[in-house]
């Protein structure tokens, strides 16, 4: 946020005990990290997901992906060239090979066990199939009804925990040290309400609310995808909770239900607009400033994300090229984005509030009287959202920017796009923008099929309770003057929702997402005198950026000193 600095600054206290308390924090930072090291020794953690039991979920994984079935029983053999036929999975059916055997046990719900970095690429490209019935054995043809596949489980990184493995990126050399960074990061992460969802078994965590909505001006509208959500007894179930260091305020909490189409996928943009998707097409090429081609990873949502973390200089963002085969028809299009925000960038931010010293709370209260525009503005000067240009006859014409969506999941994106008028052969080209380390982006698509038609239930909570049993609908169900204000941590609510759909359609297509509204402050207690000189940079446009390689570089260096 944009650095308002005190015309009188205010600050009792020695500097040079300041300075000592720095030193010996310190200190004892870096032996806390070197004490942990042998935790970062070659191995990555991972994690299984249920993917969708769909013709068209099924069809995207056999292009590229080994099946294992499981059936009753624990026998577990391969399916060789996997396709769909109709409602039935069709392959060759033999035994598992001595080199997967160690990729066989799909980690129970909760867990995130570690695999050596060699296995890391065999454990992501397996999909595995539960079946309910059991085969007979032999090696050679097999069919399986769609109806008998219970599940499919598909595993891949935690990237919570294996985050530091590339949070740095390519400047500099100190990958044996990055998951220690990524702890550090985590302890001292603030960020915005997270949302979990019932997913038929338990609580799931999906995503985070309203990210970088931070005082009041800024609260904003947020539209989370919840494709986990499973109805019980013709009811969703969800929680908001507060369970880091801030006060956070929920003006509305809807679920919105949309029924469509089968073959096609729904997206809200960042308006609440409906996007169908049915068509859509991975870049042929994604360059990026470096002159890398990362268009092969972009191709799945496999969590092997391109970081925008190549060395440009100053205040100069980083970018990304994307190049699409134009689609047939049609003046308009869709990209789509699978993306979060970095861990790195909220670490960033507490770094920048921590130069407050004890004037934090005072800046804090300040900002309450900054009218909206001008947060978003400093937030775009300094290269926090994402920026989505599209090339056309004049050059790069910026569309629209995404804002922050929260470091600890990434979700879908979409952005509506009006496309140039290329002639035919001609490429398409988009061009994605932020700070250095700002944003991770793991899939890119474009999409130029029409909007299908689709049916939009908003639903109000039927339920809403909070830790206490105390009742939070009015609070949460329309955009007014009321909120729900979850002012420590541990504050959570818990919502329920009756779509009618539930109820009265037939058509299962439906896509679930839940549009909050609000905004978040957090809770600090700094010591020690402003850093006036360092603040007052922070108002000239791209000094975000500058003091992310700066303190990437810093960083690198002292981890380099505490582990050598």
């Amino acid at each position: 946020m944009p650095a308002f600095l005190p015309k009188s600054p205010i600050w009792r206290g020695s500097v040079f005990q300041l300075a000592r308390k720095q030193r010996i924090a310190r200190a004892v930072a870096w032996l806390m990290l070197v004490a942990f090291l042998h935790l970062t020794t070659g191995c990555n953690y991972y994690r299984a997901r249920q993917s969708e039991v769909s013709a068209p979920a099924i069809t995207k994984l056999a292009e590229s992906k080994i099946f294992l079935i499981h059936e009753p029983g624990g026998l577990t053999w391969e399916l060789l060239n996997p396709r769909l036929n109709g409602e039935t999975l069709e392959g060759t059916r033999r035994y598992v090979p001595d080199v997967m055997i160690p990729y066989l046990a799909v980690p129970p719900k909760g867990e995130s066990p570690r695999y050596p970095s060699r296995f890391a690429q065999g454990v992501l490209n397996l999909v595995h199939v539960h079946i309910s019935t059991v085969q007979a054995f032999e090696n050679g043809p097999i069919s399986i009804a769609l109806a008998d596949i219970k599940r499919i489980d598909l595993i891949e990184k935690n990237s919570g925990k294996t985050t530091a493995s590339y949070v740095l990126g390519t400047i500099g050399t100190v990958a044996g040290a990055m998951l220690i960074l990524a702890i550090v990061i985590v302890l001292t992460k603030s960020s915005c309400p997270f949302v979990y969802v019932h997913n038929g078994e338990q609580y799931q965590f999906v995503g985070e609310a309203y990210g970088g909505a931070i005082f009041a001006p800024a609260e904003r509208n947020d539209y989370l995808p919840l494709p986990t959500i499973q109805a019980r007894q013709n009811e969703y179930h969800l929680k908001i909770t507060n369970e880091l260091k801030e006060r956070q305020y929920t003006n509305l909490a809807e679920l919105w239900v949309v029924q469509h189409p089968a073959n096609t996928k729904v997206l809200l943009d960042k308006r609440g607009g409906i996007q169908t998707v049915s068509d859509p097409q991975t870049p042929v090429r994604a360059v990026s400033v470096g002159g890398a081609d990362y268009a092969q990873q972009l191709q799945a949502t496999d969590h092997n994300a391109f970081l925008f973390n190549e060395n440009t200089p100053g205040a100069t963002p980083n970018q990304l090229v994307l190049s699409f085969a134009k689609p047939a028809g049609g003046r308009t299009g869709k990209l789509i984005l699978h993306a979060q925000n970095s861990l790195w960038l909220d670490y960033l931010y507490g770094k920048f509030t921590q130069k407050f010293g004890s004037y934090y709370n005072q800046w804090a209260e300040s900002q309450k009287q900054v009218p909206g525009p001008e947060l978003t503005q400093w937030s775009l000067d300094q290269g926090i959202p994402l920026r989505v240009y599209v090339e056309a006859g004049r050059g790069w014409q910026l569309v629209d920017y995404i804002p922050p969506v929260g470091p600890l999941a990434s979700r879908d994106l979409v952005v509506p796009l009006t496309l140039p008028d290329v002639p035919a052969g001609q490429l398409v080209r988009v061009k994605l923008e932020t700070g250095f380390m700002f944003w991770e982006l793991d899939y890119a698509a474009l999409d130029g099929s029409p909007n299908q038609p689709v049916t939009l239930e908003k639903c109000r909570p039927t339920i809403a309770l909070d830790e206490r049993k105390h009742d939070q609908q009015a609070n949460l169900a329309a955009d007014d003057d009321q909120y729900l204000q979850q002012l420590r941590p541990g504050s959570e609510v818990t919502l329920t929702y009756q779509p009618r759909q539930l109820i009265h359609s037939a058509n299962p297509q439906r896509s679930v997402f839940l549009h909050t509204k609000g905004y978040y402050e957090p809770i600090r207690a700094y010591e020690g005198v402003p850093d006036l000189s360092a603040l007052y940079g922070f108002r000239k446009p791209g000094r975000f950026i500058e003091y992310s390689k700066e303190q990437y570089q810093q960083t690198a260096r002292e981890i380099n000193l505490a582990t050598n």
